[in-house]
């Protein structure tokens, strides 16, 4: 053991020293059609098992092409070069998309285009010449990294390297969230902007408003408006969008956008329309005064749905319904005191929930009001109103010119120290946060890593900067990382309103290092000058500035939004994160098992004609390998819980966070890896013994059969549970266990966990049902003894 420790120790001793001693960066562009000619392309391989696989649908792959043939920038593709074969390290979703545009294989999607509507279901080849060429003239920027100066590293200690930098690029990753977007998007929109007005004005309605409808506690420092403004959207059009439709997911953002451009653009929107809705926002907080004076708290589902009713009622019934009576109130009292399971909010996303809540507050408004509200229920003609709202597509062939006065005209990156840039942006010359950026989001260990890379001396993104019209720069990308490098450094800037203020992390320590351990806990103040201080301050940072002058029709919010606008991030805890630094050995093998079994063993079908493999049956091989795991070398450590939820009892993985510390450490500790590669043979064994039991023909419907699940989706906790009853069964014991019994107990404890019986859940409901799990564990455990 002692023997393991120290050669471990060296290891990492190796790897830092690489890191600060050999690893050579480059930065250097290289034109599509060259990335991708066959001599390239013998030397790049894009899909390294460490990667995740393919996940962009058509839309995004669309929007990403539209962007490359706008002239629009894009983050560089990080390369790794080991001698005669470059590895794609990050950008690999972006390299695939090319090629597959490239050779063909991609139609693009009108839903991913935005500007050049003319090119729907395009491939490459049929593009005029011209627009090809300028496709395959675009220079992409590449970072390349090699490691110099060393004998050839050992197969174990490359790939530590190369995860690391995989990683680095795919940890700091905050995909904007569906309200930054409309942030962005409705900077400029009148009826937004008197929106922020009325509640810049007045801080006691944005908080009621905040504490109401969004259920959330208002903090006035640093107030974010993008999801308050989002909400005040949604419910200044929602009266247009019938409920039955509304309730469907598929589309639903989309929807709302439409019918709020429609009203944007074709409808005169004055102040006083404005302030009338405001209005039925304070009638709905009134009423919520009243309930809570008489004991009914209400939540954000009610007041949503009591809004929407009293939009309604102003359009329909009383104009100038201004408040209502005491007898009025006291029946809208006692109808949701009796309803109020109606209003819970813990499936309040689900189709049959939003339905119900609604049709009840159109039911007890309609028995005060005298007025039907069905239509604004249900109406069979809103797909052809909606149809005929959009616009139609633009068919005409998309001419050379009009493509040129699109493009952007941008320079080659410019280098700047970090100390220029953070005195720079203490004067007026710069705006870190202009009205479409996001609020300050990057945590301290997202920023610890920026500011490890800096003083390994490894390439952040680029900077992208807008200089508009008053020879102001704003910094449309690369915010969080500006304030990650301030709030270390301690240094204020120059915010939008004109004052001198700090990064909400000043003077963070530094946490969660994974390469300079050393100096995990340290301020800047606490580094030494000469190793660490310099190198920050003279760490140059890649500018790429786009100059209003020469780009008269450029929009910062489109390249802002192009940027970060990522609907598919590596999600943390999850495999597509663990195959990017765990063991490699153990990381092939539960690929290996999860393709072999792939076909009848799974929890997402791999069926689907536009299957996006986002790796969850992987993960699924993974987790009871950790389970297992557990059960024998953690035996006190519970990997499922079980909660109480509304109307049943959910079992998931205690703490994800969990499984990942414990495959980190896999890579170095050698007897952990063992017994965790033990133990997902195990689950290999367990699987084998599960066909046999299944009776190895018709494995996919007689599992479904037996989760009872039919077409519909196969959940976690079955698999939990059905592991739980077998995982003690040897392989050659299999004909001890009865499959018509076993598929009466687990109905049992599925019929438990969903409460089919409508019992009222409860710590003791939930005492129950694992004591039946426990029971029914220990009569399989018993078959074998």
């Amino acid at each position: 053991m002692e023997k393991k420790s120290i050669t471990s120790q060296l290891s990492q001793k190796e790897f830092e020293s690489i890191f600060k001693n050999n690893m050579k960066i480059s930065s250097y562009s290289m034109s599509i059609k060259t990335l991708f000619s066959d001599r390239m392309q013998k030397k790049i391989d894009y899909n390294p098992y460490y990667q995740r696989n393919y996940v962009w649908d058509r839309a995004k792959a669309t929007f990403f092409i539209e962007s490359i043939l706008l002239g629009t920038d894009i983050p560089p593709l990080i390369f790794f070069n080991s001698g005669g074969k470059i590895e794609v390290i990050d950008g690999r979703q972006r390299f695939e998309t090319m090629k597959k545009f490239k050779e063909g294989d991609l139609a693009l999607n009108i839903k991913g285009l935005l500007e050049l509507p003319q090119l729907k279901n395009n491939t490459f080849n049929k593009l005029d010449d011209d627009i090809q060429g300028i496709f395959e003239d675009v220079k992409i920027r590449i970072f390349e990294f090699e490691v110099i100066n060393e004998p050839k590293l050992s197969e174990y200690l490359e790939d530590k390297i190369k995860k690391e930098i995989f990683r680095r690029y795919n940890s700091g990753i905050t995909a904007l969230n569906t309200s930054e977007i409309d942030n962005a998007v409705y900077d400029d929109d009148k009826i937004t902007i008197e929106f922020k007005k009325i509640l810049k004005e007045n801080k006691g309605l944005t908080a009621r408003i905040t504490e109401t409808f969004l259920g959330n506690k208002f903090k006035d420092k640093n107030i974010d408006f993008s999801k308050i403004l989002q909400l005040l959207r949604k419910h200044f059009v929602l009266t247009s969008f019938p409920i039955s439709h509304y309730a469907r997911t598929n589309n639903r953002q989309n929807t709302l956008k439409l019918l709020y451009d429609v009203v944007q653009e074709n409808k005169i929107v004055d102040s006083s329309l404005i302030l009338d809705f405001f209005e039925n926002v304070k009638l709905v907080l009134t009423l919520k005064d009243f309930f809570q004076k008489n004991e009914l708290e209400g939540n954000k589902t009610l007041y949503e749905c009591i809004l929407w009713a009293i939009c309604i009622l102003k359009i329909e019934v009383v104009p100038q319904l201004k408040e209502f009576t005491e007898e009025e109130k006291k029946k809208l009292l006692n109808h949701y005191i009796n309803n109020k399971e109606t209003y819970n909010t813990d499936f309040y996303h689900y189709y049959k929930e939003i339905i119900n809540r609604f049709t009840d507050t159109a039911n007890i408004f309609k028995s005060i009001f005298s007025y039907d509200f069905k239509d604004y229920i249900r109406d069979e003609n809103f797909n052809a109103r909606v149809k005929s709202l959009k616009q139609s597509e633009n068919q005409a062939k998309l001419k050379l010119d009009e493509l040129s006065t699109l493009r952007v005209n941008k320079p080659d990156p410019s280098f700047i120290p970090v100390e220029e840039l953070i005195n720079d942006l203490q004067t007026k010359r710069y705006l870190v946060r202009p009205t479409y950026q996001r609020q300050e989001r990057i945590n301290e260990y997202k920023a610890s890593a920026i500011i490890e890379s800096i003083i390994l001396g490894i390439y952040l993104p680029p900077i992208f900067i807008y200089k508009n019209k008053n020879g102001v720069k704003e910094i449309i990308d690369g915010q969080q990382r500006i304030l990650s490098i301030l709030g270390f450094l301690g240094k204020q800037y120059l915010n939008e309103n004109n004052k001198l203020v700090f990064s909400k992390n000043n003077n963070y320590k530094l946490r969660g290092l994974k390469v300079i351990k050393e100096i995990n806990g340290a301020r800047y103040r606490d580094l030494d000058e000469n190793e660490y201080q310099e190198k920050i301050l003279d760490f140059k940072l890649q500018l790429i500035e786009i100059d209003s002058a020469i780009n008269e029709n450029f929009q910062p919010v489109d390249l802002f939004i192009r940027l970060n606008n990522k609907p598919y991030p590596i999600k943390e805890n999850s495999f597509e994160m663990w195959n990017s630094f765990a063991d490699k050995e153990t990381i092939k093998l539960i690929r290996e098992i999860t393709q072999k079994y792939v076909s009848w063993f799974y929890i997402k079908s791999t069926d689907k004609k536009y299957f996006i493999d986002r790796m969850e049956n992987a993960e699924l091989i993974t987790i009871l390998s950790y389970i297992n795991y557990n059960n024998k070398y953690r035996k006190d450590y519970k990997s499922v819980g079980y909660y109480n939820r509304k109307d049943k009892i959910t079992g998931r993985i205690g703490d994800k966070k969990d499984v990942s510390s414990i495959i980190e450490r896999l890579s170095v500790n050698a007897l952990m890896k063992d017994n965790f590669i033990q133990c997902v043979n195990e689950i290999e064994i367990f699987i084998n013994l599960l066909s046999k039991i299944l009776g190895e023909k018709d494995l996919k419907e007689k599992l479904n059969s037996l989760f009872n699940v039919g077409k519909a989706k196969r959940s976690k906790i079955d698999f939990y549970l059905l592991y739980d009853l077998l995982q003690n069964i040897p392989i050659d014991k299999y004909k001890l266990v009865d499959l018509k019994d076993l598929d009466k107990d687990i109905l049992l404890l599925s019929s438990i966990l969903k409460n089919t019986e409508q019992n009222l859940i409860n710590d003791d409901y939930k005492t129950n049902f694992l004591s039946v799990k426990e029971k029914l564990v220990s009569k399989y455990q018993t078959l074998v003894n």
